[in-house]
């Protein structure tokens, strides 16, 4: 149990930071639904913490994971935020409002791929079955957020090419 419990202690670490990124960047993005993706993922890395928290007081009291947590509450919202950016905004934002934008979701696509390769490989090596199916699930949840921020940074850089006319591309 003691590499369940570094695996834990580490992951709880990285979505702390990640939560601390989105909450800063919020500052800094302009375009709403850029705003509100960034927003959600901030409580949707919130709501991990807790998550790999109770995992890891289940690990240190019981010696074991605890398939039956209380999972988080998150991706329903996610794809509600995309249904209008798919086809690109009606009216086009400033240039630099879209590359601010740009740059916060390619730091964030960064992030939950990595994310998403952690819980991976961590899931590859643990030898507790239920921790890795734990740790399966939450791959599959980074993968989720992964998609959310691509598709979001997609309408934004067909935006911005439109916006620098080299439209159709």
């Amino acid at each position: 149990m003691e590499s369940s419990a570094k695996i834990l202690e580490f992951a709880m670490k990285m979505e702390l930071q990640a939560r601390d990124f989105y909450l800063d960047s919020l500052e800094r993005v302009r375009q709403q639904e850029t705003k509100q993706l960034v927003a959600n993922l901030a409580e949707w890395e919130k709501g991990h913490y807790e998550f790999l928290k109770n995992q890891k007081e289940s690990v240190d009291k019981n010696s074991r994971w605890d398939t039956g947590a209380k999972l988080p509450v998150e991706e329903a919202a996610g794809g509600k935020i995309l249904s209008s950016k798919k086809e690109g905004t009606q009216v086009e934002p400033p240039l630099g409002e879209l590359t601010t934008d740009m740059g916060v979701l390619r730091m964030a696509l960064a992030i939950e791929t990595d994310f998403r390769n952690f819980y991976k490989n961590a899931a590859k090596n643990i030898a507790d079955e239920e921790g890795r199916k734990i740790l399966e699930m939450l791959s599959e949840w980074e993968g989720g957020h992964q998609q959310m921020i691509n598709e979001q940074y997609s309408a934004l850089h067909r935006d911005f090419m439109a916006e620098m006319g080299f439209e159709p591309f």
